[in-house]
């Protein structure tokens, strides 16, 4: 999806599209959620937006969207990654690790892994997976989420896009 494509939906739709697009981009869907947070923040530059607005719907799209992750990842992610996970360099032995870590650092991992770019996929998915409890996964994730989402939206309607 182009750039002009999602200033058109999110100049249409507004506020909602910008949810929207930030709770399937967990997913990667439409496209990368990174994208889409930073651009949001030049939008808000650009005037299309309210600042504040816009931080407070990005950061809650991306929160809805990493829940969904994580309750996909506790419901369906074993079973997926045992059936499907050889495919993708996913062994048993591997998984094993992932979750020993989780179990370890998980809360951390959780808040941390905002920061790096695609890997939120992952630790949502994997936090579900490795059993962590939906309080304390929402507690840290929501820390990532609101620090990272201030960080991108900042970044964009600083030095606009792109920087």
């Amino acid at each position: 999806m182009q750039v002009s494509v999602f200033q058109d939906f999110v100049t249409h739709y507004g506020y909602f599209a910008v949810f929207l697009f930030l709770a399937l981009g967990i997913f990667g869907l439409p496209m990368p959620d990174e994208f889409v947070i930073v651009f949001t923040g030049y939008l808000s530059s650009a005037g299309l937006l309210n600042f504040v607005g816009a931080m407070t719907i990005a950061i809650l799209g991306v929160f809805i969207g990493t829940l969904v992750t994580y309750t996909i990842g506790k419901k369906v992610g074993r079973p997926i990654v045992e059936r499907f996970g050889k495919w993708v360099g996913l062994s048993e032995k591997r998984v094993l690790r992932v979750e020993r870590w989780f179990g370890r650092y998980g809360s951390w991992t959780v808040t941390l892994g905002f920061f790096v770019p695609g890997m939120r996929h992952f630790v949502c998915c994997f936090s579900g997976m490795s059993g962590m409890a939906v309080k304390r996964y929402m507690l840290f994730s929501s820390l990532g989420t609101t620090v990272s989402g201030i960080i991108c939206i900042t970044l964009g309607y600083l030095f606009g896009w792109p920087f």
